[in-house]
């Protein structure tokens, strides 16, 4: 595992890519298809990385298998494993090492993400609970708003 450099985005872009239109994209309305696949492209990775989003990656032998990324080191807006991938333990030991890094860099004990519905069940076995605050944005992506809180955290 290691962070992103601008030269991974376009790997980054193209797993993001196909876990999105394999998992994500058939629950969801057409125009929001198009919003996260805007968001997905390499350029706009690439913008992210420059921007300071930290972007932790895995990888099986030479082959990136999954992605975790982090804006102000509390909310998770990328947690993809590839297909072929999944159910290895590998999103634990990726959300642990973001958790980590934002705990050491910025003492992050509160996390959100906006969960696809089909992902609920594999964020609650992470220790993730329902996020009920209404002051949470909603956006046109069709997901649930989740909460991960350190022990002791308000």
């Amino acid at each position: 595992m290691r962070l992103a450099r601008i030269d991974d985005a376009p790997a980054v872009s193209r797993l993001s890519l196909r876990v999105v239109r394999r998992w994500i994209a058939p629950e969801q309305p057409a125009a929001a298809v198009m919003l996260l696949e805007e968001g997905l492209r390499t350029s706009v990775i690439r913008q992210k990385i420059e921007a300071g989003q930290r972007f932790h990656l895995a990888f099986v032998g030479d082959a990136l298998a999954a992605v975790a990324a982090v804006r102000d080191d509390s909310h998770v807006f990328q947690l993809f494993v590839g297909t072929r991938y999944q159910g290895q333990g590998i999103a634990r030991k990726l959300w642990d090492r973001l958790r980590r890094d934002c705990m050491r860099r910025a003492g992050t004990r509160v996390f959100t993400l906006n969960a696809a519905p089909g992902a609920v069940p594999v964020y609650l076995h992470m220790g993730f609970a329902l996020d009920h605050d209404p002051a949470r944005g909603r956006s046109k992506i069709v997901s649930v708003p989740m909460r991960y809180r350190l022990a002791g955290a308000a």
